[in-house]
């Protein structure tokens, strides 16, 4: 995998937000808080928080959207998917959006190349992903050695998925392994077109996958461990301006993860109608699974040792030459002041 160059995290800056690409799934890109407001609308601060789509795995933004709570401390949510983590990044750090949702470790590649921003608060942790065949033949797998020869799905590069794969693969050795890269959303395509023999995917797709008859065959949680997969991010700038801002979205964004581990149903309930074409079963087995292994974890609380294991991988594929040093890209003052 090459490094990133600096016109690939620089190529957003002239895109405006509002002709951001469709969310994977086929939503609107654009998508304002629905929640309840408990005061005049003229009085919120208007904020647009930038994803990398419509994710299953960032429904404690969905759920905080949905519950209201952004506007109880103040905030006028509006999202846009963007379609890419670098492209997440560059909307914040040249101001077309005021907070990002993507891979945090993009706040250290980005400063590299000129562009500083701070994760003020995690939205995912460990490693979410799931290993998934379609092939009866194909066993479960104990050693990343054991992958050889199988061509793998994974989402296209940079993303987290396509690093999480090759460092499975190079710690492996499996030297006669295949990477085939597909864009959000087409891994189970792959998979039934007998293009790849396996996928590395996140639910719900997983949960869909294996109701359809495939099975989970690896999981690089418990190798990887902790691990700061998705952030919350701001720039440099809008950190110094807006304190206020960022404090009262990282009280929302907490409040809607303790609200998915303290009502389930409830929680449920929301992903349930973010997520109206997956079978309802589906739905509940995609975010049991993502509670009870605290990959959504309990607050939004991110370690050093999670955004080191983090970093660690980076550098390992060349995409970050320096340290990525935690004091200099991650600021927990905003949850700690809560």
């Amino acid at each position: 995998m090459k490094p990133i160059r600096s016109s690939a995290l620089l190529i957003a800056i002239a895109i405006s937000l509002a002709g951001c690409s469709a969310s994977p799934d086929g939503n609107e890109a654009e998508r304002a808080d629905k929640g309840t407001d408990k005061g005049k609308s003229s009085s919120l601060a208007a904020i647009t928080i930038a994803q990398f789509g419509h994710v299953f795995l960032y429904m404690p933004l969905y759920v905080a959207l949905d519950k209201g709570f952004f506007r109880e401390h103040g905030l006028d949510v509006k999202l846009v998917s963007t379609g890419g983590d670098e492209k997440t990044f560059t909307a914040v750090a040249t101001g077309n959006a005021q907070f990002g949702v993507s891979d945090p470790t993009f706040t250290a590649i980005a400063r590299e190349h000129g562009q500083g921003g701070k994760v003020v608060a995690a939205v995912v942790r460990g490693v979410p992903f799931w290993v998934v065949t379609l092939k009866k033949e194909i066993g479960t797998i104990s050693n990343a050695k054991d992958f050889d020869g199988y061509r793998c799905a994974s989402f296209t590069a940079p993303s987290t998925s396509y690093a999480v794969m090759k460092k499975i693969l190079s710690d492996g050795r499996a030297s006669k392994a295949k990477i085939v890269q597909g864009a959000f959303g087409t891994l189970p395509a792959l998979l039934k077109s007998d293009q790849a023999d396996v996928a590395i995917e996140i639910e719900p797709t997983v949960s869909i996958l294996v109701g359809e008859g495939g099975r989970v065959i690896y999981s690089p949680k418990d190798e990887l461990g902790d691990f700061a997969f998705t952030g919350l991010e701001v720039s440099d700038a809008y950190a110094k301006e807006h304190p206020e801002q960022i404090k009262a979205c990282v009280a929302a964004l907490k409040e809607g993860m303790a609200y998915i581990h303290n009502d389930f149903e409830g929680a449920l309930q929301v992903a349930q109608k973010e997520f109206p074409d997956v079978k309802p079963g589906v739905v509940r087995d995609a975010l049991k699974r993502l509670k009870e292994s605290n990959t959504i974890p309990p607050d939004p609380d991110l370690p050093q040792s999670a955004w080191d294991a983090a970093i660690s991988l980076r550098r390992q594929l060349g995409d970050l030459k320096g340290s990525g040093n935690y004091k200099e890209n991650v600021d927990m003052s905003y949850l700690r002041s809560l």
